[in-house]
């Protein structure tokens, strides 16, 4: 549990109306909920959410296969994707801590360069992945429209 009292965990069907408020709140992709929930079930697209209060509040996922291999290539890239936090849990440290726990879970998994992309015009989101390490790389339409690409290189696991 953080300082602020929000928690990481994995995603469950129950979290479904409150990931669709993300989404709807982000602009797209609501009617991916379900899909993106039975996936990260099935062990296909890992999915956490945060929770604060008893109430899901932010998600993230790792893409680990895209039609571009050098997003996410089944192997030692993925992308981290779908970071959203509801704006009543904004300006938290929420999303930062789901990217870098989503970093976390990718070194395990033996990833070695994870990638992600958001709109040219979202200096919010661009501002936090550069102050975590990320640097652009390309731009690309997307079916959402036009995408500026970021990566990164992981080091090693933190030793505990």
């Amino acid at each position: 549990m953080s300082d602020d009292g929000w928690t990481i965990r994995p995603v469950r069907p129950d979290d479904a109306p409150a990931l669709r408020q993300m989404r709807e709140e982000a602009g797209w992709d609501m009617e991916k909920v379900p899909e993106w929930i039975d996936a990260s079930l099935a062990g296909e697209r890992p999915t956490w959410v945060a929770e604060l209060g008893g109430e899901t509040v932010g998600m993230v996922s790792l893409e680990l296969v895209d039609r571009d291999p050098e997003v996410a290539n089944g192997n030692d890239v993925a992308a981290v994707t779908s970071l959203s936090v509801l704006s009543s849990a904004a300006r938290r440290g929420i999303g930062r801590a789901l990217t870098v726990f989503a970093e976390e879970q990718a070194r395990a998994r033996g990833v070695h360069v994870l990638t992600l992309n958001t709109r040219p015009t979202n200096a919010a989101a661009l501002a936090l992945y550069r102050g975590l390490g990320y640097r652009r790389w390309k731009q690309q339409e997307r079916s959402w429209g036009l995408a500026v690409f970021l990566r990164k290189t992981l080091g090693p696991a933190a030793r505990t």
